[in-house]
């Protein structure tokens, strides 16, 4: 059997898109007979046992604190990560290391990839220098900008393979050099089954919000620009052509006054009549768009 070790910022308990998206590859990998664990680094903060099981998936921890200047305490994560999956690598025997972005996580897993002579693979959620300019946490081209590309180039360059989440990245990628035949796409996806049977439409709470009875276009996640919801937008005009009753609902947090950014014709203001924050009633105000 084939066993996989993942290299992991964070993971499981914890909920973000990144979590769900490990725990589907890892779950899938054990459905077709890959034996597959994860690692994560000291930026996982749950405090849980070590190893830990969520969902039958397996996760250990790299308990160990840093702490010093920037880039030294980054040098240090890299190092107790290394260690980390060398202790790891002595009890699973993993046949590759799948390592997940940022390039801290790379970083370490090309250490110990060398060490033992084993392949690695590198996959690339995002650009996180370009993640932390969208966020408000960095600036386009300042040291730390510059650094973690410089990082991600490195691990992308001595990895065996890379995998993006869509052909975006991957035409990045290529546009700074890389051998495209290096490079696979593994988007994203949705599991149905994990939802159940959906709710009925809330009649009530679509006439509350003004959305009428016809088609509701929703969005419900983070408000940056790498969700593309600029293009959600200026797309809702070709739609009313074709469904004049149509209306777009946007829930969540994040950024979205760069959503008004740019001039809009008048008639656009019905297109969005509430920009709601999330909570509570998530699964209520999912119920209608759709």
């Amino acid at each position: 059997m084939t066993r996989v070790l993942h290299i992991l910022d964070h993971s499981l308990p914890l909920h973000s898109g990144y979590t769900f998206r490990t725990r589907a590859i890892m779950a899938a990998q054990a459905a077709i007979g890959i034996e597959a664990q994860g690692i994560t680094g000291v930026r996982h903060v749950d405090a849980g046992p070590d190893p830990e099981t969520v969902d039958e998936l397996t996760f250990h921890r790299v308990a160990s604190k840093v702490c010093g200047p920037p880039v030294l305490r980054e040098w240090r994560e890299v190092t107790v990560l290394a260690e980390g999956i060398e202790r790891v690598c002595d009890q699973f025997r993993p046949d590759v290391l799948h390592a997940h972005s940022p390039a801290l996580c790379g970083l370490a897993a090309l250490k110990v990839a060398r060490w033992r002579s084993l392949p690695m693979v590198y996959e690339i959620r995002a650009f996180w220098e370009d993640a932390a300019v969208e966020n408000g946490t960095g600036r386009e081209g300042s040291a730390k900008y510059l650094l973690t590309r410089l990082l991600e180039n490195h691990v992308i360059a001595e990895a065996d393979h890379v995998v993006a989440i869509c052909d975006g990245l991957r035409s990045d990628l290529i546009g700074r050099g890389v051998d495209p035949d290096r490079v696979s796409i593994m988007p994203n996806g949705v599991d149905l089954s994990l939802f159940g049977d959906a709710p009925q439409r809330d009649g009530a709470l679509a006439r509350q919000l003004g959305l009428g009875e016809g088609p509701v276009i929703g969005f419900i996640g983070s408000f940056y620009a790498y969700e593309g919801l600029d293009d959600l937008i200026s797309a809702m005009p070709a739609l009313l052509e074709c469904h004049p009753d149509a209306r777009m609902l946007l829930v969540g947090g994040g950024a979205p006054a760069r959503l008004y950014s740019r001039p809009k014709p008048i008639r656009w203001a019905w297109l969005m009549p509430f920009v709601l924050p999330a909570g509570s009633r998530i699964t209520r105000w999912s119920a209608i768009t759709r």
